[in-house]
């Protein structure tokens, strides 16, 4: 028997290209979420799978698109995640969303369909979080059915 997890981040990778070949639509729901990082003016948009924080699909700005990235990005973002969802779990309080903010940037995460959290990830100061939030609950019910049009 062979021990796998989704909290080794050497599997990550593997267990994430897994979920996203079982997500219905993807395609449509890649293109969408294209369009929602556009008009939030995002730099990058991530769905993870809401309770293993895998990658779903992602969204990111021509901009960010031609700079260099840590390629491990997600692995990390999803294990700090899981550990801060441990340690909510610990004192009996549930997860729900986040906001880090400092000069460079601004990222949230948050609920957003029924089996998914959004991460938006932003450097621009001059768009505001609370206009971006607005726009994701907008969209919230839209991809919500996405998902749904292709279990049925």
């Amino acid at each position: 028997v062979f021990r796998t997890s989704i909290w080794d981040e050497t599997l990550y990778k593997a267990w994430s290209s897994i979920v996203y070949q079982l997500v219905p639509n993807v395609n449509l729901l890649q293109d969408k979420l294209q369009k929602v990082c556009k008009v939030c003016g995002a730099d990058e948009i991530v769905l993870f799978e809401k309770a293993t924080f895998l990658v779903i699909s992602n969204a990111t700005s021509p901009d960010v698109e031609s700079k260099k990235q840590d390629v491990h990005r997600f692995e990390k973002i999803s294990n700090i995640i899981k550990h801060y969802k441990l340690t909510c779990g610990k004192t009996q309080a549930r997860f729900k969303s986040m906001q880090v903010s400092n000069t460079s940037f601004t990222a949230f995460i948050d609920v957003f369909t029924t089996t998914t959290y959004i991460m938006v990830v932003m450097t621009n100061p001059r768009i505001k979080c609370g206009a971006v939030k607005q726009n994701i609950r907008f969209a919230r019910r839209f991809f919500e059915d996405i998902i749904k049009s292709k279990r049925r």
